[in-house]
């Protein structure tokens, strides 16, 4: 059992991936990774090791994911130097949201990937990026105190060095299949059935011998650092590797709610004019900007689920953010927890998020069900960390890679109303997902061509992942 006493230790600052580096390989690792240097997004990072539970639910268990986040989260009054000190860090899948809808696929649910994992932590070094400041959290057990745990912890040697191997992946929908998918949508949309509905594809390579998941966590990182990442083990061998650009939801002890959707995408370039006639390009899109507002609506509504009434405001609207690899519009909705209502209630009442399905919301995730060519599973579900102290915050499974013990997968899409494009659809999708896979610019040619033969060779040389 962990001690009721919470142990605080600062520490000596270092960056938080040279102490990933060194505990990557523990059982149960979840590293929560503001990796965008400098971005004022990225305020804090945790690694939580040695958790004192694990519940692990495939989706025909998922009916009881809300009880079960309600049996693991342990509440106190507790103050640190960092919002999280504890708690709980999970994963909650995309088909785990649709099915709470009281929806269910026709897609068979992967069988390596559960549909949720979620740990209880007590071990925790967390950093903060702003103050460059870092401490160590952890109780005892019965075993061991907490400084001795903590000791433990941070005496871990440098690990030798990771490697990276070359990663062949392939679309599972050719640029053809995408066009029929966008079709498609486009005539639900004109029908009035609905407004808007994300529509994805997925990406597929085969594991390499020696694949080392935490090695291609720090390619990814480097290539597309984001201030919402994460490294999650899911359990059977599974890793999570995300360089998410999106918060979901956000709640604060007392409280005060805040999610900040993304819709809207153009490409970042090299070049600073045509760089910035890119962001220009998108704040000036009607498109863009219509699709964002309909999430606001849609999110405005999920959140008065669970909101005190009158409580619920938009205060950022569709504003252009730079990221990475991308230009974003990023809205922000604020709200406060009503009479009665817990930040569990808040998680069930928003899932699945907004931004990845549609409006409105349950019709739109029948409809990308029917159009989708596979389960969307850990993707486009969300990371979250929910604190002792009730603090919760989370991110949208985007821009990710998840490593199975035989294939690593990817997907990406984007949210179609009634005057998308479907060339500059794809357009977009590939301006998010070429740097998730490692592929350079003059290689998106290549790669679409060899997602329409299916089964062919590489002509052009590795992809790096």
């Amino acid at each position: 059992m962990s001690g009721d006493q919470l142990f605080i230790r600062e520490l000596r600052w270092q960056e938080p991936v040279e102490l990933f580096a060194r505990l990557c390989h523990l059982p149960g690792i979840a590293f929560l990774d503001s990796a965008s240097t400098g971005d004022p997004r990225a305020t804090a990072s945790y690694i939580a090791v040695d958790p004192v539970e694990e519940i692990v639910l495939d989706l025909h268990e998922g009916e009881n994911a809300m009880a079960v986040l309600r049996q693991l989260h342990r509440p106190r009054d507790e103050l640190g130097p960092l919002p999280f000190t504890g708690g709980l860090i999970g994963l909650l899948s995309y088909d785990l949201g649709a099915r709470a809808l009281g929806l269910a696929s026709r897609h068979d649910p992967d069988p390596e990937l559960p549909a949720m994992v979620v740990r209880r932590y007590d071990l925790v070094i967390g950093f903060d990026h702003g103050a460059r400041r870092a401490w160590g959290f952890a109780r005892d057990r019965s075993s061991k105190p907490a400084a001795a745990r903590l000791d433990e912890i941070l005496d871990r040697p440098a690990p030798s060095a990771l490697s990276t191997r070359a990663l062949d992946w392939r679309e599972e929908s050719s640029r053809d299949d995408h066009r029929v998918m966008i079709e498609s949508i486009l005539s639900y949309v004109a029908a009035g059935d609905i407004y808007q509905a994300n529509v994805s594809t997925r990406f597929l390579a085969n594991r390499p011998v020696g694949f080392s998941a935490p090695a291609a966590y720090l390619a990814l990182r480097e290539r597309s650092p984001a201030p919402f990442a994460a490294y999650l083990d899911l359990g059977r061998g599974s890793t999570l590797l995300s360089a998410s650009p999106e918060r979901f939801i956000r709640c604060d002890p007392a409280g005060a709610i805040e999610t900040r959707p993304i819709k809207g995408t153009a490409p970042r370039a090299a070049d600073p004019a045509e760089d910035r006639r890119n962001g220009e390009a998108l704040a000036r899109s009607a498109k863009n900007r219509a699709e964002n507002l309909m999430i606001c609506d849609l999110l405005r509504n999920d959140l008065s689920k669970v909101a005190s009434e009158g409580s619920v405001v938009v205060s950022q609207l569709a504003e252009l953010e730079r990221f990475a690899s991308v230009w974003h519009l990023v809205s922000a909705v604020h709200g406060h927890l009503g009479p009665g209502k817990d930040v569990i209630d808040l998680i069930s009442a928003t899932l699945p998020g907004g931004s990845i399905t549609g409006a409105p919301k349950k019709r739109a995730v029948e409809i990308i069900d029917q159009v989708e060519h596979s389960a969307r599973g850990p993707f486009f579900g969300i990371v979250f960390a929910l604190a002792v102290n009730g603090t919760l915050d989370s991110m949208i499974v985007i821009r990710s890679i998840v490593a199975t013990p035989t294939r690593l997968l990817a997907r990406a899409g984007g949210g179609i109303v009634a005057d998308s494009d479907p060339g500059e659809e794809y357009a977009e999708l590939r301006a998010k997902v070429d740097p998730i896979l490692g592929v350079p610019p003059s290689g998106t040619t290549a790669l679409a061509q060899r997602s329409r033969n299916k089964g062919g060779t590489r002509p052009d040389g590795e992809v790096r992942g």
